[in-house]
């Protein structure tokens, strides 16, 4: 799968997160879910914390707090969206030695996700069941060697100069994310017309 670049990602990030708290529409949130869509569980999550949080503020009678919630899991959502769809090499290309914890911190989510998923499956594979102390030790096991994994890696092999090359051509990645940020910006500002007229 073509990956994006860390330069045009970061704008399509800015103007999404712009956008997500200038105006109080569902369009960023619809938007940032639609590119996770492989992600199905943590959507059927959000879905239930929109759900909730609807529900609970809906009683309380402070509805217009609703955004809030919204806007929270977009920029929760353009963090995976980071995750997922950034070439890691771009990262380190242009900021050199000084994105090494940015990649680290993009690598995070699919790396906890993988693991989970494949303890989720040994458990089920082995019968288990939801027993939390039975699922608890092996995640933690698996997280203590990838810290110590980073930390290798961090001081060890990715210590120095950095030298890559830096090209700035956009990947088709690229353009999609930047024309669907830019298609948000215009959906916005048309609602807000609407609203005026």
């Amino acid at each position: 799968m073509a990956k994006a670049t860390f330069l045009y990602s970061l704008i399509f990030l800015i103007i999404t997160a712009i956008e997500t708290t200038l105006y109080p529409t569902y369009y960023s949130l619809i938007l940032t879910m639609g590119l996770i869509y492989k992600r199905w569980r943590v959507i059927a999550i959000e879905i239930l914390i929109v759900i909730i949080s609807f529900t609970f503020l809906h009683i309380l009678e402070k509805e217009y707090l609703f955004i809030y919630t919204i806007r929270a899991i977009s920029y929760i959502n353009l963090y995976f969206i980071m995750s997922e769809y950034v070439d890691y090499n771009s990262i380190l290309y242009l900021l050199g030695e000084k994105g090494v914890p940015l990649v680290v911190g993009f690598a995070y989510y699919p790396l906890f996700y993988r693991i989970a998923s494949e303890i989720s499956f040994n458990a089920r594979a082995r019968k288990i069941g939801f027993h939390i102390n039975k699922l608890v030790l092996p995640f933690v096991v698996q997280m203590v060697k990838v810290a110590e994994d980073l930390y290798v890696s961090y001081t060890i092999k990715l210590y120095g100069k950095f030298n890559g090359k830096r090209n700035f051509k956009p990947t088709s990645v690229d353009i999609i994310l930047i024309s669907l940020s830019l298609l948000l910006v215009m959906i916005n500002l048309a609602t807000e017309m609407m609203m005026f007229t």
